[in-house]
């Protein structure tokens, strides 16, 4: 079933093309856009006849003539030729386009593909040479070495960065499975150094080598035996002693559904007053280098600098040249 957002977007495609070519049949049409024969009957009567530029009068509105399984549309000239791409869907477009050549492993001058982002890369003012696309974790040596290990029960010591705590860590872990969520992988693992199970981001695995112990055969029975109401750990905690109460603006409340907060108060001054828990001074020089300039900390727990916590939001924008 096609989502809304993609019935659109054929439909917007489809009007061009139908006025270019003087109407088509349903079949045509479902078989060309991939559109389901009883969706696009109903859009074509019930979404598209009714669309139409301001004023948006009967006299405006796109007239769609549907008989005998040939579709003929009028009043639709602005519509008539595609929609101008934007900087941000044209750059989108030539990224994915590099993509679909490394996986094609088309790279001749010659391709229908390439001569096309020559001309996109042409009109955005840039080389597509300049655009290299990194061809993730599943192609790197981290991975490779999970893999490995978990086929062949062998534990493994890594090196691991914590993006909240800001440090490398290194630990003795017994891998047991590799999974996705959120365009991310993640290595599920009993780990030694806490002793107990934890989930590892797999690009933030620095140094991974296998060693010669086997997997314990007691983490892998209770892996399988898991329960989805008790899943496992992410490596991320933040310590209950560790807090900061911020007065940001409304337009940062995007804050409260992403992190823990402790309270939220509506303030008269039609700002928000947030308590949360903080994992260092580096985390917190972080979020306040996302939130509005008028953002204030005015309450913290005594092992959190504040200082330290804006100075690297300074830091960061001195290095782009974006601090007054």
């Amino acid at each position: 079933m096609l989502k809304a957002t993609e019935r659109l977007e054929r439909l917007i495609s489809m009007v061009p093309w139908l006025i270019a070519n003087n109407g088509a049949t349903i079949e045509e049409l479902g078989k060309r856009f991939q559109y389901p024969r009883e969706t696009l009957i109903n859009d074509l009567t019930k979404v598209l006849f009714f669309v139409g530029p301001h004023p948006h009068t009967p006299d405006n509105l796109i007239e769609v003539n549907v008989q005998e399984e040939e579709v003929w549309i009028s009043q639709a000239n602005y519509l008539s030729r595609p929609l101008n791409l934007t900087h941000t869907e044209a750059f989108s477009l030539l990224v994915k386009g590099k993509m679909l050549l490394g996986l094609i492993g088309e790279g001749t001058n010659n391709s229908s593909l390439e001569t096309a982002l020559d001309k996109l890369a042409t009109a955005l003012g840039a080389e597509k040479d300049q655009i290299i696309v990194d061809p993730g974790i599943r192609d790197s040596e981290i991975y490779e070495i999970t893999n490995e290990s978990i086929v062949t029960r062998r534990k493994m010591v890594i090196t691991y960065y914590s993006f909240n705590e800001d440090y490398y860590s290194e630990r003795k872990i017994q891998p047991l499975s590799i999974e996705i969520n959120d365009r991310y992988l993640y290595l599920r693992a009993y780990c030694e150094k806490v002793n107990d199970y934890r989930t590892f981001r797999l690009d933030r695995i620095t140094h991974a080598e296998i060693i010669n112990e086997d997997i314990e055969q007691e983490f892998l029975h209770s892996f399988d035996n898991e329960t989805s109401d008790k899943p496992i750990d992410l490596e991320f905690q933040f310590s209950e002693d560790s807090i900061a109460t911020l007065i940001i603006q409304k337009s940062d409340s995007w804050i409260v559904s992403k992190y823990s907060t402790i309270s939220v108060k509506e303030r008269k001054d039609n700002m928000l007053e947030i308590t949360l828990p903080v994992a260092s001074n580096t985390w917190l020089g972080r979020l306040l280098l996302q939130l509005e300039p008028g953002t204030r900390v005015i309450e913290n727990s005594p092992n959190i600098d504040i200082d330290a916590g804006m100075e690297l939001a300074k830091q960061i924008l001195d290095r782009y040249g974006l601090n007054d």
